[in-house]
């Protein structure tokens, strides 16, 4: 590569070059590329740079272009001359021409950004869909064809694996659609999504990962076996159905013991993943010393998502609060450093969570992993001015201090609905 350093009244269409700022700052998809155009160049321009790194040997400056380089300024001089001696700009248009253009370069880039923010997010809960449905046709399988089913199986826990290492500039992205009235696959896909990142958190090594993911996708197999009447049911359960609920790990172990291919382990975590420490869990009330370690992180993820993902509103929490309730309990329930890795996974507001700041509300979009104090926010009050849809707003790059989490109750009904509110807090990898 041969760089040099040109200041940004030398450069030109064709010269190859290297942003120094973010890709949130300019409304280009890469930060190095040839310029292609007039246009492009403008924006360049307008970016605020006084010198701009450019690679001569991948520029595409022709000889006729270096010609016109010296002898276009003269001409251009002329006609300028010519033209302002016909029309010369008052004071106003100087200033108004060089403001207007930054304006329009500003809303462009402000735009590209939204978009492809946007693009991301839904590309991720298309993926997020398509796991559920590969999830609904395992557990359907696993009954008559148990060696189909476990490809299928180790096949998803290896995307899901691959997903959860692959570095992204965010960590979780905010699925909130309910799929089906029946959100015993989404409870499943959402454990295994925590899970496998949190083992990974963890460095645990890549069989633990493999047993990790394989555990949580199959956490609510044992549901199938619940009539659907309890696990879906939308008022209090009576005390002889919760006890019939809480059997569901017992009835998964039963059925996937005589599953040659199927870890015992695996089987053994599954039963194990509603226990706690101290022998208050179920079904067995199993205590710290009889919990695999698998089981032991695959408890905080079910725990966890139990709490956002009640069915009944009055059992849902915020996940902010569900994070604390967790630590709360921590050495009475858990384990407490795999919880602290968790914690520190999640950040103070997770993914999912309604925020105030500056006396204006917002969700919890996406995570930025490198600053968890500032995710990528919904903000309530403001729509993106050029397409008019809910404007996302980077709290880290804007200088947003957020003060507190909010609960949906201090939230006003119009915008329960406008922003999906009321809907499910499920979180798949960022595409």
């Amino acid at each position: 590569m041969a760089n040099v350093s040109l200041t940004i009244k030398d450069l030109k269409v064709g010269h190859f070059i290297n942003l120094p700022i973010g890709w949130t700052s300019h409304p280009f998809i890469l930060n190095s590329f040839i310029i292609k155009d007039e246009r492009q160049l403008q924006i360049v321009q307008h970016l605020g740079l006084a010198t701009i790194s450019v690679d001569i040997s991948r520029s595409k400056i022709t000889q006729a272009s270096e010609a016109e380089q010296s002898t276009t300024p003269v001409a251009n001089g002329q006609v300028l001359a010519e033209q302002l001696a016909e029309h010369p700009l008052t004071n106003t248009e100087t200033i108004a021409q060089p403001t207007v253009l930054k304006e329009k370069t500003e809303q462009q880039t402000q735009l590209t950004q939204q978009q492809a923010w946007w693009k991301q997010i839904r590309h991720t809960r298309s993926k997020y869909q398509n796991k559920i449905a590969s999830l609904k046709d395992i557990y359907s399988t696993f009954s008559l064809q148990p060696e189909k089913a476990m490809e299928r199986l180790e096949l998803l826990s290896g995307e899901l694996t691959i997903a959860a290492e692959q570095q992204h500039n965010f960590s979780f992205v905010l699925c909130n659609e309910e799929i089906s009235s029946d959100t015993l696959y989404q409870n499943a896909m959402n454990v295994a999504v925590l899970s496998t990142r949190l083992a990974q958190q963890l460095a645990f090594n890549a069989q633990d990962v493999a047993i990790v993911a394989q555990t949580a996708l199959l956490s609510q197999f044992g549901m199938l076996w619940v009539p659907a009447s309890i696990r879906n049911k939308r008022s209090e359960l009576t005390k002889p159905e919760v006890n019939y609920l809480k059997q569901h790990p017992a009835y998964a172990a039963q059925r996937l013991q005589d599953i040659d291919a199927l870890p015992d382990i695996v089987v053994q975590s599954i039963l194990q993943i509603n226990e706690k420490f101290d022998g208050s869990g179920y079904p067995r009330g199993f205590k710290q010393d009889k919990m695999s370690k698998y089981a032991q992180l695959v408890a905080i993820t079910t725990r966890y998502n139990e709490m956002c993902n009640a069915n009944l509103p009055q059992h849902r929490y915020s996940p902010h609060l569900a994070i604390g309730l967790l630590f709360k309990v921590a050495n009475k329930h858990y384990n407490k450093a795999y919880l602290e890795q968790f914690i520190k996974m999640m950040g103070i507001y997770p993914v999912g969570t309604i925020v105030s700041y500056n006396n204006s509300q917002a969700l919890v979009q996406m995570n930025i992993i490198d600053s968890l104090r500032q995710p990528l926010i919904v903000d309530f009050n403001e729509l993106e001015p050029i397409k008019k849809q809910p404007l996302l707003r980077h709290c880290g790059d804007e200088n947003i201090v957020i003060t507190k989490a909010i609960s949906n109750n201090n939230i006003p009904p119009e915008h329960l609905e406008k922003f999906n509110l009321v809907q499910r807090s499920n979180l798949y990898y960022p595409s």
